[in-house]
């Protein structure tokens, strides 16, 4: 019962069970329809079952919750579950069924994530970045909404395909900000509406991509690697702040066995 045990809470074993898993699930893509893929699937995902039961009988649950990356792998599994029984159920009878089970699959590649190196400096990097950026994140999406409705009353009759609500707006206005395609915007206004409103729409929409995809997308991506860079400074000043208090502390003791010397 021990080597079971500790086959399955082997981390090699399960980093290499996940790769293999990720490679079936690949290949699985070209034949989509082939059951031995189904069926391989499978098998992984009672391996990953049979690994946190393994952990949680060799810890305890409360031990086993409490590491949050075991956490992670039982969401995973948890989401993965309903995949054990696509295979049971005819395409005919239930197609989206099948194929929303089919995609749960996927998410058990997520758990090579907890093997990468130094993850938990990354993800506490994101987290720091990310709270450093949620003030200007929310200024950003409150200058997003008010535009879009702006833009849904200016030009929802010329362009409905893309201010026809303050929905579709929203998504438009959030294309120009990242500069994509956003010349055809004031185009289709000017096609639509004349050239005085196509003069206008042009200088509307250079002023919210100079506002919102030049400075307000650099400034939202300079704090956020600003932030990202700090986190891994902490590390490098706190050896220096480490080194100088050693270095005071030499030279204190080198001068005391000075002044014991004169005495």
């Amino acid at each position: 019962m021990g080597m079971i045990r500790n086959f399955f809470c082997n981390e090699r074993i399960m980093l290499i069970a996940i790769l293999l898993n990720t490679i079936v699930l690949f290949i699985g893509g070209f034949w989509p329809n082939a059951q031995w893929t189904e069926h391989v699937d499978i098998m992984f995902t009672i391996l990953f079952i049979c690994e946190a039961l393994a952990k949680i009988s060799a810890s305890g649950w409360k031990a086993y919750w409490k590491e949050g990356w075991n956490r992670f792998d039982f969401i995973i599994i948890i989401i993965a579950l309903p995949s054990l029984i696509s295979p049971f159920i005819g395409h005919s009878m239930a197609t989206n069924t099948v194929l929303a089970m089919r995609s749960m699959r996927l998410f058990k590649s997520f758990k090579m994530l907890r093997f990468i190196p130094n993850i938990h400096k990354l993800l506490n990097g994101l987290r720091l970045a990310f709270k450093a950026t949620l003030l200007v994140l929310i200024a950003f999406i409150v200058l997003l909404v008010i535009f879009s409705i702006l833009s849904t009353t200016l030009f929802g009759d010329l362009a409905p395909d893309y201010f026809g609500n303050p929905g579709i707006s929203i998504y438009s206005i959030f294309r120009l900000f990242t500069i994509e395609g956003w010349y055809e915007l004031p185009d289709t206004i000017a096609q639509n509406g004349g050239e005085a409103w196509g003069l206008f729409a042009r200088c509307y929409f250079s002023v919210l991509l100079f506002m919102g995809g030049i400075i307000g997308m650099s400034l939202i991506n300079s704090i956020f690697v600003d932030a990202m860079a700090e986190d891994n400074n902490d590390d490098v000043l706190e050896k220096l702040n480490n080194i100088e208090q050693q270095l005071k502390e030499l030279s204190q003791n080198i001068g005391d066995k000075g002044k014991t010397g004169e005495e």
